[in-house]
């Protein structure tokens, strides 16, 4: 402040002591205004006084109400000044406090597989960086790793902290998870085939037991199935698996199979075959055996009957061939066999009907017979009964005697037989004609006369019939005079006859040239006359 000047013609020296006076307002404590790194402040301005006119106040530091105040502690001061010179001071603080948070937004997390081959993953990403209303800002890292760098397996939580120019934080964070995706490997032997160990129904088996690797450390292979190495591996298939998991739970499975072949073959023992008559009456016989029982190295062989039947069976007439196979547990087999015979003794049983005896019929050297042919019985079915010999009832049976056989064989070729006859007798007479009598003139100077005619044929119902002539002369003969009777019988071949007869008279028609003496009586003559 300058002062005035004051002339005159001569000096008179005052001099003002008194201090003026000055207060100021109290102090302020103010947030930022929203966004900005200030805040308007309004205040009331001291303004000094003095015991003298003239003092003037004046700002010497701070900012005026008003103005915008940085963060920070702003001191106002004052100093009044009056019209000696004389000034007082009054100072108060604006205090501007940043309120206002930083911001930072971090990348969205971040999913990545393993790098091939490796345990971990290279991993980029941009950084954030904080923001704040007031400069000054600094963003740091305080967790996790830095973009490009191999993050490890599992989740790593990237935490960055932007810290203002006020000391106030704001955090954010996202992880970056890395997982294994690549599956361990395992390798197994080759499948083992094996065959039981002599008289055991096991094997020992020994094998290098497989162990997985992976990209990572840690990983655990683990038998989950079959037996180790050098135990014994019973019969048939044991499939040994081994599981590799590694550090991420990733597993990988490899098996190969130990075979265990039984090749020792069970054995088997049947009784004798056996022989036997049928049971009296029946077709069948009982028989009773002890039922073969297979052994075998291994436990769990079963025998079983696969043809014939069980002991105590009634067994049919031939061969029944019982047949038993002892199946162990690996399936090999073994048979045994043996036979029961049955022999079916009893002979059939057959009953002819009588004899028949029967004439001929009427016109026919044969008669029709009928009769109930006899059927044969047996102790078993399948007996036939066969005729052997004769006719058939129905048949027309010859003249004679006829014998008719029947046979009955049973299923076991055993015989039996009966027989009845059929006789047949030719009751009818055989027939004969003679042609009707002669009457004959004596030939020309002979006393006889040529006589032809024809000879009867008998007939008969049967063939066989003869026709003889038993009386006469026979057709072409000389006939003497007088009467000669020709006769003719026929016998058939039943011994039947029938007989018929003509005559032949020859007359004396030629005169004699002399006189003929007297009459002569002979006894030849009367012995033809009788003939």
């Amino acid at each position: 402040m300058l002062l005035g000047h004051i002339n005159c013609t001569f000096t008179i020296t005052v001099n003002d002591t008194e201090v003026p006076a000055i207060t100021c307002p109290a102090n302020i404590a103010q947030a930022n205004d929203t966004g900005d790194c200030t805040a308007v402040v309004t205040y009331t301005a001291p303004v000094g006084t003095d015991n003298c006119t003239g003092a003037t106040t004046t700002q010497t530091a701070g900012l005026a109400s008003g103005a915008a105040f940085p963060l920070g502690v702003t001191t106002n001061t004052f100093v009044v000044t009056d019209a000696a010179g004389l000034t007082a001071t009054c100072s108060f603080t604006v205090t501007i406090t940043d309120t206002e948070v930083p911001a930072i937004t971090c990348p969205a997390n971040i999913a990545q597989a393993n790098d091939a081959g490796d345990c971990t993953a290279v991993v980029t990403y941009t950084a954030p960086v904080g923001t704040d209303n007031c400069t000054g800002a600094t963003t740091t890292q305080t967790a996790g790793l830095a973009s490009g760098a191999a993050f490890p397996l599992g989740v790593t939580t990237n935490t960055f902290v932007v810290t203002d120019a006020a000391g106030l934080t704001a955090t954010c964070s996202f992880t970056v998870t890395i997982t294994d995706t690549e599956v361990p490997a395992i390798t197994c032997p080759a499948n083992i085939a094996q065959a039981n160990d002599a008289g055991d129904c096991t094997a020992v088996v020994t094998y290098t037991a497989p162990v997985g690797t992976d990209n990572c450390t840690g990983a655990t292979t683990t038998q989950t199935a079959g037996l180790a190495s050098g135990a014994a591996f019973p019969l048939g298939v044991t499939t040994n698996t081994f599981v590799v998991t590694d550090a991420a739970g990733l597993t990988a499975t490899c098996s190969f199979t130990v075979t265990i072949t039984d090749t020792e073959v069970p054995a088997i023992t049947c009784p004798a075959n056996i022989a036997q008559a049928n049971d009296a009456g029946d077709c069948t016989a009982v028989v009773t055996y002890t039922a073969p029982v297979g052994t075998d190295n291994c436990t769990g062989a079963t025998t079983t009957q696969t043809a014939g039947l069980a002991s105590g069976a009634t067994f049919p007439l031939g061969v029944t061939t019982n047949t038993f196979v002892v199946t162990d547990a690996a399936g090999l087999t073994a048979t045994c066999s043996f036979t029961v015979t049955i022999t079916d003794t009893e002979v059939p049983a057959i009953t002819c009907p009588a004899n028949i005896a029967q004439a001929n019929d009427a016109g026919d050297c044969t008669a029709v017979v009928t009769y109930t042919a006899p059927v044969g019985t047996d102790n078993c079915t399948g007996a036939t009964t066969t005729q052997t010999a004769g006719l058939a009832s129905g048949a027309a049976f010859p003249v004679g005697v006829t014998t008719n056989t029947f046979v009955v064989t049973d299923a076991a070729g055993l015989t039996a037989t009966c027989s009845f006859t059929v006789t047949i007798t030719d009751t009818e007479v055989p027939a004969i004609t003679c042609p009707a009598n002669i009457a004959q003139a004596n030939d020309a100077g002979d006393c006889t006369a040529v006589v032809t005619y024809t000879a009867p044929v008998g007939t008969d119902n049967c063939t066989g019939a003869t026709t003889t002539q038993t009386a006469g002369l026979a057709s072409g003969a000389a006939f003497p005079v007088g009467v000669t009777t020709n006769t003719f019988v026929v016998t058939d071949a039943a011994g039947l006859t029938a007989t018929c007869s003509f005559t032949v008279t020859i007359t004396d028609t030629e005169v004699p040239a002399i006189t003929c003496p007297a009459n002569i009586a002979q006894v030849m003559m009367q012995e033809i006359v009788q003939l």
